[in-house]
């Protein structure tokens, strides 16, 4: 029997993986050490990538030797203890080796009769996920490339049940915060709900949802002729960490039949704590709940998860059953998973889920949340502590937002200041962090979820921005010297 050249024999195949991991643990066991983030502009990579694909094969280690030298260096490294930008990805090793696994079966978790185990293993992490929310026995839902794609899913839900109500899809409305994530928006884009039913709804002073002002919008609409049929509330915005109250819109959603969606995308899994517990009630609440593995419970990317409290919402809005599928439909107790979502190819998310969380226990997952959320708040003491520096939002789950703004320096400069702060900053390669905009104007962002962060880190941050703004006074200071 002639082997396939692309059939490799089993001692090849561990001399490559062998390679891999060691390359891997290398990384991850050094990353301090790495800048942060580096990058090239295209212009400089391109030259030192082939651009035409090879006609014949490449030694292995030539190849792994041109990643080393023009991949590997260049990007954000989101595991790195410095990395306090955006919302950070900080996976565990074991949460790795899960997905690797997972690659290397190649599952097919899209129907139960093909891929029964692994489509069990979901359903054994998805009610993990149901029992930490608080969410109802019978709740259920899909694991998703990400919090945009759970959004998505929760959304064609939603209209598909207003539709088959008998509403016009062009006159459904939706309402939300400016401080939602984009990902709803562009949701409701591609579900075709015209771009002028969103509503924007009024916020308080820390960027909470004010449930007097959706009930005047829905109320308005309703008069109007449209037809109000979802409510985003947000559970950690990115901004600022703000949780909308979510048992006060609840409570409107269900006298109005409305659909509750609740994007709880980073801090959901904060409820394994008992202080992430207080800040998230009402969560249990929502129709459909967007978590995101990927993000605090330390798997790689991509890795999102909706839940629903009603899954039928789901297979109703998914199901098809065309003739080359007419022999994997499940029987009572089992699921595809590809009725509840767009993919019908898709891979096992859940095993690098259930292989970390049962390494570790929630125990050790309790303590690393709880962990960023004291980091947070030392930054905050910091900040407060320096005559320099002001709060713009306070900590709340791992994010805190602050500027610059030292006595006596003009408000119409402060903006432009902090910019060049935040620039000093990263310049330096240590630390990452990432500017919003609030209401006061520019804003220095920290979010710290990843493990490998600690409290020196947190000091050590709050002191290089300190210094990058000890050298803008030196810098100006030598200006206004040099132009009288």
């Amino acid at each position: 029997m002639t082997r396939s050249p692309l059939d490799l024999d089993q001692e090849t195949m561990r001399r490559l993986g062998h390679r891999v991991a060691d390359i891997v643990a290398e990384h991850l066991g050094t990353i301090r050490e790495e800048r942060v983030i580096a990058s090239l502009p295209r212009s400089e990579l391109g030259k030192s990538l082939q651009r035409s694909a090879p006609a014949e094969g490449i030694e292995f280690d030539d190849l792994i030797a041109t990643l080393q030298s023009s991949v590997f260096p260049y990007h954000a490294r989101e595991p790195h203890p410095g990395f306090l930008a955006y919302v950070p990805s900080c996976p565990t090793f074991p949460a790795v080796l899960g997905d690797w696994i997972a690659t290397g079966y190649n599952f097919f978790a899209g129907v139960w009769p093909v891929a029964a185990g692994p489509n069990e293993l979901e359903i054994v992490v998805l009610d993990w996920f149901r029992e930490w929310m608080g969410m109802p026995t019978g709740s259920g839902g899909v694991l998703t490339t990400g919090g945009s794609a759970a959004n998505l899913t929760a959304l064609v839900a939603a209209r598909h049940r207003a539709v088959e109500g008998g509403a016009d899809i062009s006159n459904l409305t939706v309402y939300t915060s400016a401080q939602a994530h984009s990902s709803v928006t562009r949701a409701g884009w591609i579900a075709g709900i015209p771009r002028a039913n969103f509503r924007s709804v009024a916020m308080d002073g820390q960027y909470r949802m004010l449930t007097d002002d959706l009930e005047r919008a829905v109320a308005a609409d309703r008069a109007s002729g449209s037809s109000p049929f979802m409510v985003v509330a947000s559970a950690g915005t990115t901004n600022t960490g703000a949780v909308d109250p979510l048992h006060e819109i609840a409570d409107f959603c269900v006298a109005e039949k409305l659909w509750l969606h609740v994007d709880a995308a980073y801090a959901g899994f904060a409820v394994l704590t008992s202080e992430g517990r207080r800040m998230l009630t009402g969560l249990e609440r929502a129709d459909s709940l967007t978590i995101d593995p990927h993000k605090w419970l330390f798997v790689p990317f991509e890795c999102g998860c909706l839940l629903v409290r009603d899954p039928t919402t789901l297979e109703s809005a998914f199901r098809i059953f065309p003739e080359y599928l007419k022999d994997v439909q499940p029987g009572e107790e089992e699921v595809n998973f590809a009725d509840r979502g767009e993919q019908l190819t898709r891979y096992s998310r859940a095993l690098k889920v259930w292989l970390s969380v049962s390494y570790f226990g929630t125990a050790a997952i309790v303590r690393a949340i709880e962990d960023a959320m004291d980091r947070a708040r030392l930054l905050d003491e910091l900040v407060r502590a320096s005559p320099d520096f002001e709060i713009l939002s306070p900590a709340q789950f791992g994010i805190v937002c602050f500027r610059a703004s030292p006595p006596g320096y003009d408000p119409g400069g402060l903006d432009a200041l902090n910019e060049r702060i935040n620039a000093r900053v990263v310049a330096e390669g240590r630390f990452l962090i990432s500017p919003t905009r609030l209401r006061e104007g520019y804003s220095l962002r920290m979010c710290t979820l990843g493990f490998r962060t600690t409290r020196d880190d947190i000091r050590a941050l709050f002191a290089s921005i300190e210094n990058a703004l000890s050298s803008e006074r030196e810098a100006t200071t030598k200006y206004t010297k040099g132009t009288k």
